[in-house]
């Protein structure tokens, strides 16, 4: 076993080995010194190693990466986002100009 930088948090850390037993690629040590030499290189990079490590646990990747950032849009309280969505797509399927169809779902938006 070897001693995590202060900078790692073992919780992450552990789910990270415990991904790797269950898709049946424990970690050696020389892996677990990779693992953290590449960690030392995401975080001097800008990124979160916590967020890399649980990134790869949650996907069931083997190694580590830069985490992807994904955006996450809220709903206006009381919009049905999935209804939006299905008017969306049926005025695309109706071959509108793409400002109209936009215009017709900020609409639907400020109406609801």
């Amino acid at each position: 076993m070897i001693a995590l930088p202060a900078y790692i948090d073992p919780d992450a850390w552990v789910g990270f080995e415990d991904m790797r037993r269950t898709i049946k690629k424990p970690l050696t040590d020389r892996a677990r010194k990779l693992i953290v030499y590449e960690l030392h290189r995401i975080k001097t990079a800008g990124f979160d190693p916590n967020a890399a490590l649980d990134q790869s646990s949650l996907h069931c990747w083997a190694d580590v990466y830069p985490p992807k950032e994904k955006p996450i849009q809220a709903a206006a309280p009381g919009v049905d986002a999935a209804a939006i969505e299905l008017q969306r797509q049926r005025e695309h399927k109706a071959t509108k100009a793409p400002a109209e169809i936009l215009a017709r779902v900020k609409q639907a938006v400020r109406t609801v």
